[in-house]
């Protein structure tokens, strides 16, 4: 769909003057550093686990890079490192830009987009009461997002919880899709994001706290640093249930349907968990973040000829 517009002698160049600082506008707003990520494990059986680290960022000027060998710290129950699975950097695809709202009219900013980085690995765990903790950290997201405190100096941690054996040969829940990289100010949002579960266990979907984790002095903690791990800082007035503004982003717990409609424009840290239960008993939580960022949304304009 177009919508056509006539201009002649100065309104052409000031409108075209306008659409060249709109369309660098996103170079400025979003420069490159961890957009999110999320952390799953698949039981193989014969106590062996095959481990995924996805981990997202920006495209652009190459800060900071993938890193050479992630490394996944594996930790009991009492928070005592007893392995660390070092996986080798596999290469990237890059994740061209989309949008929440689906609007054929709305012209999508080209010269912005995410690169993500999915590491393999497997290892084996033998059984051990309480199971196992798995843990990843990278530092640091992009100083521009709005709704954190000390964003440039806040890292992430993607975490997993393999239960006891005693109670599960588990593999968890798997989101479907990466959300959109933008968000239009003022429309609604229809997203979704739900997962799926090789068990076939039942899954409900909650808006949650991202983690942070490793610092701009020690951006790639290797081996991770040992849990407990502290949640981000939300700066008010935002929060999980809230971390746009506007109608309040929802996420169905039985579907992962993600609506809501944002009023503020900026870039914005969300977090999504995907509990499991199995004989309705929570066994293993996938938790992921990302970011939104919300633009105000030019219409794709035919300038017809003078």
């Amino acid at each position: 769909m177009t919508k056509t517009s006539v201009f002649t002698g100065k309104k052409i160049r000031s409108f075209f003057l306008l659409i060249t600082a709109l369309a660098l506008a996103p170079v400025i707003a979003y420069s490159t550093h961890i957009v999110g990520g999320e952390l799953n494990y698949k039981c193989l059986g014969g106590n062996k686990y095959e481990i995924h680290l996805r981990v997202y960022r920006d495209c652009y000027t190459g800060v900071p890079p993938f890193d050479a060998n992630a490394s996944i710290g594996i930790f009991n129950s009492s928070n005592v490192r007893v392995a660390t699975l070092s996986i080798p950097y596999p290469g990237k695809t890059v994740l061209y830009p989309t949008i929440a709202q689906a609007d054929v009219c709305v012209k999508i900013p080209s010269n912005v987009c995410v690169e993500v980085c999915e590491y393999v690995g497997t290892i084996v765990l033998p059984p051990i009461a309480g199971g196992y903790q798995l843990a990843y950290q990278r530092c640091c997201r992009n100083p521009t997002i709005s709704n954190i405190t000390n964003p440039g100096n806040t890292g992430a941690t993607y975490y997993a919880h393999i239960p006891d054996q005693a109670v599960a040969c588990n593999s968890n829940p798997v989101f479907k899709n990466w959300p959109p990289i933008f968000v239009c100010v003022g429309n609604p949002i229809l997203f979704d994001h739900s997962a799926t579960d090789e068990d076939g266990d039942s899954i409900v979907y909650n808006l949650c706290t991202p983690l942070n984790g490793a610092t701009a002095s020690v951006p790639m903690p290797q081996p991770p640093n040992t849990p407990p791990y502290t949640a981000i800082t939300w700066r008010a007035p935002y929060g999980a249930t809230d971390p746009l503004g506007g109608i309040p982003l929802s996420i169905d717990p039985r579907t992962g349907s993600l609506t809501g409609t944002p009023n503020t424009i900026g870039q914005f840290v969300v977090g999504v968990c995907a509990d499991e239960y199995r004989n309705g008993v929570l066994i293993s939580t996938t938790k992921r973040d990302f970011q939104f960022n919300v633009i105000k949304c030019l219409p794709s304009i035919v300038v017809a000829a003078p």
